[in-house]
């Protein structure tokens, strides 16, 4: 699965430092699976790519809760990216990788 990421979230997650990556449980998002390997593309051409395979999916009702467990996860606002109509319609999954 291909998703793609701004620069620096894309570099995070390019160095190491980034192992979670949050996103709304969505259609797309449902197909994943322990195993399954992403292919992060850096936004906007989408030139580069690193690949992480999923060690873990974990599912969530809402951000705060993912927060909750996940407090390093949290960005300035997470609803630049995201609805809270999409919220909650779908759940937030947090695809950790290796």
């Amino acid at each position: 699965m291909k998703m793609r990421l701004h620069p620096e979230p894309f570099e995070q997650v390019k160095l190491g430092q980034k192992k979670i990556e949050c996103r709304l449980n969505d259609e797309k998002r449902q197909q994943l699976a322990v195993g399954d390997v992403i292919e992060f593309q850096l936004r906007p051409e989408c030139t580069e790519v690193i690949e992480k395979q999923i060690c873990a999916l974990h599912h969530f009702s809402t951000f705060e809760e993912m927060f909750t467990k996940f407090p390093e996860e949290r960005i300035n606002n997470v609803y630049q990216y995201y609805t809270t109509e999409g919220e909650q319609k779908w759940g937030v999954l947090a695809i950790e990788f290796k």
